[in-house]
């Protein structure tokens, strides 16, 4: 008897567990939503926030009786979802698309509708397509719910693991320094980082191009032409099959890692016209005057008649105004109104000059100016993303604007190289129109100064100078603007034009130039790379290696 007791209440006992069951409720449809976000996750196209995501999987997994309160959960947790997966992607967040709405605001309509369209992903959208017809067809047979569940807490768990695993012991420290500087190629904490950076910045704020103070007794007078073009960057060049051009080798001097620390025209035109001290930071190129980095005015100083000329007017974005308030350029805006051809139309739905046109404008202009010397500053933007030929209404490709681009240039060099004329031609690009881009962005997105945007091809060459080396000279290290004026300031001291050769060897013109470290800044974005690795900082967020 007491063993059927025994029995009967094991038997109870089983079958009242088996009829409980934990108060919740199934993911459902979220499940999508989860399994979705995980697989970004493991691609790299997100970051995981662990403790956000598991309190709306919490949420949502609470039973409600009622259909009101059921519907409410829906639609906050719907909201909640969508805020929590942009935050967790390297989209630009409100405040950056509110400081660029000026811009914004000037693109034309065709524009905006190829960025809307050109957005899409459509491999995603493909995947997202089959993800769904699967969970249609299997949901009756799987339980999605503890799949997702069992892949989130892997997925969350993860990081922790690995760092057990690389853990070091007490025996396996060798040094406090290894501790806490970390070795090449190995990220970094935020703290340091940020500590890098405020000693990154004070260094520059020190810094000064080398620049005579007057010309040379015995003077050879040339021109300087600095030709600031819009999106052309090393990557661009690469990912068009350009970086082959001929007109590449006709150059003296080429900088192989220039950074040009900004991915916007309006910043990159000030870093240049100011390039005469270190680097500053993005808040300090809006701050007050820099009178003694003003390279045009150094230039004024010593004699040079100032020239303006662009392909465009200049007032998207208040372009023009901008580099007059913070560089006190004050030349007039001689391309304005001449009878130069017509290329393109802008993104804006502004006509564009031709470059060759430009280009002989300026060839034409100066020389009938019979000035001892001149440096002008011109401003190409014909390689502006959006920018379509008359009566077209999708925009133009890249490759062959790039193309045109080039061959006019190599057309201008040749022609202005039988003239004998005494020029330094420096192309100094703003930033890359980033053709290609990466998990972090898509491609012609450059809210985020990434370095394969901003390490753009600056060039030198020395007309009027014979028996100069037929192949350019190479300057291999991390450089930016204060090593381009540098060179500027090297070629007046040494008097460079008035021998044949160069009154100095090229390679002594060029070497030891000042180097800077790559760092680049937008107004809501900043990218470094320390050690080897890239490190990119959002609004007020912390460091963390770009792409992780």
């Amino acid at each position: 008897m007491t063993d059927l007791n025994d029995k009967d209440s094991r038997t109870e006992a089983l079958e009242a567990a088996a009829a409980v069951r934990l108060p919740l409720e199934g993911l459902g449809g979220w499940n999508l939503y989860f399994l979705a976000k995980l697989g970004l996750v493991a691609a790299g196209y997100l970051t995981l926030a662990v403790l956000w995501n598991a309190l709306l999987i919490a949420v949502l997994m609470v039973p409600m009786k009622w259909r009101a309160v059921r519907w409410l959960r829906t639609a906050g947790c719907i909201v909640a979802a969508a805020a929590l997966l942009w935050s967790e992607s390297w989209l630009p967040g409100p405040e950056s698309i509110m400081a660029n709405a000026g811009g914004i605001r000037g693109f034309s309509w065709n524009y905006l509708l190829e960025l809307a369209l050109d957005f899409i992903n459509w491999q995603m959208v493909g995947a997202a397509a089959l993800g769904i017809l699967l969970w249609v067809l299997l949901k009756d047979t799987i339980r999605f719910t503890f799949v997702t569940l069992v892949c989130f807490v892997g997925m969350a768990a993860a990081p922790a693991l690995d760092a057990f695993r690389t853990h070091e012991t007490a025996d396996e420290v060798v040094t406090a320094s290894a501790r806490t500087a970390p070795a090449e190629g190995e990220a970094a904490e935020s703290a340091t980082v940020k500590e890098w950076y405020e000693a990154f910045l004070a260094f520059e704020k020190e810094r000064r191009a080398e620049f005579p103070t007057g010309i040379p007794e015995k003077d050879t007078p040339f021109d300087i032409l600095l030709l600031n073009i819009c999106s052309l960057a090393n990557d661009d060049l690469a990912a068009s099959q350009l970086d082959g051009h001929p007109v590449l080798d006709r150059f003296n001097v080429r900088f192989d890692r220039f950074n040009a620390a900004t991915s916007y025209s309006g910043p990159a035109a000030l870093r240049l016209l100011t390039g005469a001290c270190g680097q500053p930071s993005h808040n300090d190129l809006y701050g007050e005057r820099r009178t003694d980095c003003e390279v045009m005015n150094k230039l004024g100083a010593l004699g040079y008649s100032q020239h303006l000329m662009m392909d465009h007017s200049g007032e998207y974005d208040n372009f023009l105004q901008t580099i007059r308030d913070k560089t006190g350029l004050a030349a007039p805006l001689e391309s304005k109104g001449k009878p130069i051809p017509i290329r393109y139309m802008g993104f804006d739905d502004e006509e564009l000059a031709d470059t060759l046109g430009l280009l002989r404008f300026w060839q034409r202009t100066t020389a009938r100016a019979k000035e001892k010397r001149s440096v002008t500053f011109m401003n190409l933007i014909s390689l502006h993303d959006g920018n379509r030929l008359p009566r077209h209404g999708r925009s133009e490709a890249f490759k062959p604007r790039a193309q045109r681009m080039l061959d006019d240039l190599n057309t201008f060099m040749r022609e202005l190289d039988r003239t004998g004329r005494r020029v330094m031609l420096v192309v100094v690009p703003e930033h890359g129109a980033a053709v290609r881009g990466d998990r972090i962005q898509a491609p012609r997105l450059r809210d985020i100064p990434s370095l394969r945007i901003t390490e753009v091809p600056v060039m030198v060459k020395f007309f009027g100078v014979r028996g100069l080396p037929e192949q350019p000279i190479h300057v291999t290290g991390p450089t930016s603007y204060l090593a381009l004026t540098s060179l500027i300031g090297r070629t007046l001291s040494t008097n460079f034009f008035s021998a044949r050769g160069g009154a100095v060897p090229m390679e002594e013109l060029v070497k030891d130039l000042p180097e800077t470290h790559p760092v680049s800044e937008n107004g809501q974005a900043k990218v470094l790379e320390m050690k080897g690795v890239e490190y990119l900082k959002r609004n007020d967020g912390d460091w963390r290696p770009y792409g992780k």
